[in-house]
Formats: C-alpha cells, structure tokens, sequence
C-alpha cells in the first residue's frame, strides 16, 4: 500500500515538473515573439525618423519598449535577455535622438539616463544626454554623462572634445566661488539651431549622437 502511494505521488511530482516546463517554454515563446516585434517597432522608427516624422519615431520607439516590458514580465528564466537588452538602450537612445531634434531636453535626458543605466558605456546615449543638459543648464549632469562615458571608452574622440568644451566641474574650476550664484554656467561652444549639429563639426567623424543605435 505504501508503495504504491509513493509510485503515485511520483507520478503527480512527474506530471507537475512536464507543466511547469511547458508553461516555461510557452512563456518563452511569448517573450521572444515580443522581441521580435519591438525590433520591428525599432526598424519602423528609424524610417519614420529618416522621413522627419519625430512623432511617429516616437510612437515606435515606444511601442517598442512596451513589448520589451511586457516580454521580460512573461518570462524570467535564460533566453536572449542580452539582445532584448541591447534593443531597449538603442529605443532609448533613438528616443533621445527625436527629442533633440524636438527640442524636448529633459525628456531626452530621461531617456539618456535610462540608455546608460543599461549599458554604462553606450557613447551615444552620453553624448545626447550631456547635449540636452548644456541646454537646460544642468552642466553637473553634462560632465557626469561624458565622465562616465570615458571610464569605458576612454580613447572616444567625440566624448573627449566634448569634456573639452565643457571644462572643470563648478566646483574645481579655478578662482570659481561655489557661493557666486554662478553655478549654471556652461563653458561649451553654443549649437546651431538645426538638428543640433556642431557650429564647428569634427573632422574626422560625426559625434556619436547624430546617427541613430
């Protein structure tokens, strides 16, 4: 009699192991089908983006990030979380990419912090955020996102000219007084008005901020 009752529970922990690893693998199923679609999202914005269309850029980018959401609460277990990582700081950073061309600073910013948040060392992602930053006079914020930035990709060209520009933080500058009421001070050659493009544009690349990810 026993034993047949632990052939029984057996077969139940058997059964219970078959479901859960077929709701696993239906989960991942959903989660990578949810991918896919938020890499179309991504292609769809880009041309919307390239057609001048920023609010249709934006809707896709979005909607991407959304499905990105979504998959990653389908599914926790090993996949492709790499990939789906990697798409959602370039939606991020490509919706930072619209909200400069929109004049939409902090809302770029918020989208930067999140790029970088992701991938620390995403030279796109800083180098829009330190630009919508310089905007809105949050200098601290510029130099924190391209000093971060360099600690991983030191040798950057378009990272390294921009710190240039920006020079010391306030407090480390020389003869600056902390207390002067001139703490939103920004030392960087002003931007055109269009697409923000450098007044002066490198020679030898376009900073990373003017192609999307």
């Amino acid at each position: 009699e026993l034993r047949k009752k632990l052939a029984a529970t057996e077969a139940e922990v058997a059964k219970l192991r078959m479901d859960v690893s077929e709701a696993e693998k239906r989960a991942n199923d959903v989660r990578e089908d949810m991918s896919q679609q938020a890499g179309v999202c991504k292609a769809s914005g880009n041309k919307c983006f390239k057609a001048r269309d920023d609010a249709g850029a934006l809707r896709c980018y979005a909607e991407g990030l959304k499905l990105l959401a979504s998959a990653a609460a389908a599914a926790a277990g090993p996949g492709s979380e790499e990939d789906a990582m990697e798409l959602e700081v370039a939606l991020h950073a490509n919706c930072a990419q619209v909200l400069i061309r929109q004049r939409k600073w902090l809302e770029c910013i918020e989208h930067c912090n999140a790029a970088v948040k992701l991938e620390p060392s995403h030279a796109k992602a800083a180098w829009r955020g330190a630009t919508a930053a310089i905007e809105v006079d949050m200098h601290d914020v510029a130099v924190s996102f391209v000093e971060n930035a360099l600690e991983f990709q030191p040798d950057c060209a378009e990272l390294l000219d921009l710190r240039r520009r920006l020079g010391p933080l306030p407090d480390l500058a020389d003869g600056y007084d902390s207390g002067s009421g001139d703490e939103n001070t920004i030392n960087v050659r002003k931007f055109s008005t269009r697409d923000r493009e450098w007044v002066e544009p490198p020679r030898r690349a376009p900073a990373p901020g003017k192609d999307k990810g």
